[in-house]
C-alpha cells in the first residue's frame, strides 16, 4: 500500500502521521513494520521533549527529526513502487520476511540504517537549511547530544516493549533483548553520525570523492546490517 506523500513530511505531526499509515498498511509481523512501530515510540518520546525543553540552538532539532525521518519514509516509498533502495536498507526490506528471524533482529537493522547512514545525511541536510556548519561543541551540537538522555529512556521503553508481548514474546526473546541493544550502543553510534557529517561537510564540494564516500558509507551499513539479520 502506497502512502501519498510520504516522502515529504514537513512537521513532526506530519512525521507520526505517516508512520501510523505505514504501521496500519503492513502485516504487523512485518520486518519493516516493526522497525516502524519501534522508531514512531521513539519519534513520540523524542517529540515530548522537544516540546517541554529549551534548547540552545532553537528549531535545530525539530527540523533534524523531519528531514531525518523522511530519509526512512524515501525508502519506503521507494520499495512500495518497486524503485531501487539504497544499499544501507536493502537487508532489511529484502529481508522482512524471513523466517526464524527475531523482532528485535528487524529493529536493530533498521535502527543501523537509519542512524549509521541516514542520520549523517539529515544532520547535513539541516545544517545547509539553517546556515550553520555542523561542527564538534556548535549549539546543534549540544542539542543533538542532550537528546541522548531522550533516547536513553526511550530505549528503556523499547526493550519492555519488545519484551511484554506487543511485538513478541519473552520467551521467545530471551536475553537478546538487552543484548541486542547493548551491542549497537545508540548513543556510540550518534556520535559516529555527527563526526560523519562533518567529514561529507568537507567532502561537499570534491565531488568525486563524496561519492565514493556515500557509496562506501551505504555498503558498509549494508554488510553491518546483513550481519545483524543473520
Amino acid at each position: 500500500m502506497a502512502i501519498d506523500g510520504w516522502d515529504q513530511a514537513a512537521t513532526i505531526d506530519d512525521v507520526l502521521e505517516r508512520m501510523a499509515a505505514i504501521d496500519a498498511a503492513l502485516p504487523h509481523d512485518d520486518g519493516v513494520a516493526y522497525f516502524n512501530r519501534m522508531y514512531w515510540q521513539v519519534t513520540k518520546l523524542v517529540d515530548q521533549a522537544v516540546d517541554a525543553k529549551s534548547f540552545v540552538a532553537g528549531e535545530f532539532l525539530g527540523r533534524l527529526d523531519v528531514n531525518f525521518a523522511n530519509l526512512f519514509f524515501a525508502a519506503y516509498g521507494a520499495d512500495q513502487d518497486g524503485r531501487p533502495i539504497s544499499p544501507a536498507w536493502a537487508p532489511l526490506f529484502e529481508g522482512r520476511g524471513r523466517e526464524r528471524t527475531l523482532p528485535i533482529q528487524f529493529a536493530l537493522a533498521g535502527m543501523n540504517a537509519h542512524i549509521s547512514h541516514d542520520l549523517p545525511h539529515a544532520v547535513v541536510t539541516t545544517c545547509r537549511e539553517l546556515a550553520v556548519v555542523p561542527r564538534n561543541n556548535c549549539p546543534e551540537h549540544t542539542d543533538f547530544t542532550h537528546t541522548n538522555d531522550v533516547l536513553a529512556a526511550a530505549q528503556e521503553e523499547i526493550k519492555d516493549w519488545f519484551s511484554t508481548g506487543i511485538v513478541a514474546t519473552v520467551d521467545r526473546l530471551g536475553g537478546r533483548v538487552d543484548d541486542g541493544f547493548a551491542t549497537f550502543g545508540i548513543h556510540v553510534a550518534r556520535a559516529a553520525a555527527w563526526q560523519t557529517s562533518e567529514l561529507m561537510w568537507e567532502l561537499a564540494d570534491k565531488d568525486s570523492l563524496d561519492r565514493m564516500f556515500r557509496d562506501s558509507l551505504s555498503r558498509t551499513v549494508e554488510l553491518t546490517s546483513r550481519g545483524i539479520l543473520l
